[in-house]
């Protein structure tokens, strides 16, 4: 039994999720202790990572220790857009330079900084005191993770089969930082001067959307905002529909959190996410119907500004078919 949960690659990843979010979900719930939530979300993104082959606990480490010291400084920026914005802009293009340029697991940037991102953009609203108590909760959520990850279900997935092809880079590393830096800063602008909530979403959508290959670029814009609108829609309806059954909201929303990481389809898994935006704002007391707004905002926002750079900064001659180049 044990041998076939660890088969497909989409359950032994929810497997592994939920073990790292259930001791945050279960405090939430029985106590409605949002500090519950507070240690779910790292544990969360601290979980993600383990689907890198070169992961190691050090990293781990430095992920706890570097989310802890720099969550309070995210938090205080996201107040206050004139220093957010190109401080944003070079955490963006270094993120490019570590994933391109260094041995560190990609995952590991990534998830550093969508944590800082999108829990700052949680609890800026209360002021950078609100960050204390959450940046603590960090380090003991990356023990537990460690213990998840690494002692309880040790379990990556098969390894992405030989001869696996991937479109050849077409920017240089210089460019494609550049353009990602650009990117998330315009985004951000632009959401900062629409008063948007959430402009973590239009943040991280630009830098998605960014690749290193113009057809990956364009590929990707599509899906995201596709996955986006079927998410939307879906949450739309549960809470249309499905109002007067609030348990029934609470449990769909528990299976999604578990599931949120776990397609290998990038439009479902935009689409679960998308839906589970608006049905966990619902369960935490927020406006489920702006945040699903909010959501669809700012994905735009970022997937059209992203569009528009790579199509500036892609070299002459981008319209020609990339030779594909196999995966080391």
């Amino acid at each position: 039994m044990l041998e076939q949960l660890r088969r497909p690659p989409w359950l032994q990843k929810a497997i592994r999720t939920g073990l790292s979010v259930a001791p945050g979900l279960i405090w939430w719930a029985t106590t409605d202790d949002k500090r519950g939530v507070a240690f779910a979300f790292p544990a969360l993104c601290l979980s993600v990572t383990y689907g890198d082959a070169g992961l190691r606990p050090r990293h781990l480490a430095a992920m706890a220790v570097l989310a802890a010291l720099l969550l309070p400084g995210a938090t205080w920026l996201e107040a206050h857009p004139l220093p957010c914005v190109p401080i944003v802009m070079a955490a963006m293009a270094v993120n490019v330079l570590v994933r391109r340029r260094t041995k560190v697991p990609t995952r590991v940037s990534n998830w550093l900084l969508i944590y800082l991102l999108y829990e700052a953009s949680e609890i800026s609203r209360n002021g950078i005191g609100a960050a204390l108590v959450p940046a603590l909760l960090v380090l003991p959520a990356a023990v537990w993770t460690y213990i998840v990850c690494f002692l309880l279900w040790p379990n990556r997935g098969e390894a992405a089969p030989k001869g696996a092809k991937a479109e050849a880079a077409i920017m240089s590393v210089p460019r494609h930082a550049l353009c990602a830096g650009l990117a998330a800063g315009i985004a951000a602008t632009a959401a900062f001067l629409l008063h948007s909530t959430h402009v973590n979403w239009a943040i991280w959508s630009a830098i998605t959307v960014v690749q290193s290959g113009t057809h990956d670029s364009l590929v990707k814009s599509g899906r995201r905002i596709l996955g986006a609108a079927i998410g939307c829609s879906v949450g739309y309806t549960m809470l249309v529909t499905l109002h007067a059954l609030p348990w029934l909201l609470g449990a769909i929303t528990a299976v999604l959190v578990v599931l949120m990481v776990a397609p290998e389809t990038y439009v479902l898994a935009v689409a679960i996410r998308s839906t589970l935006a608006i049905l966990a704002s619902l369960q935490l007391g927020g406006d489920a119907a702006a945040t699903g707004l909010a959501r669809i905002e700012n994905i735009a926002i970022g997937v059209a500004v992203a569009l528009v750079l790579v199509l500036a900064f892609a070299p002459a001659g981008w319209r020609r078919s990339a030779q594909p180049a196999a995966l080391s």
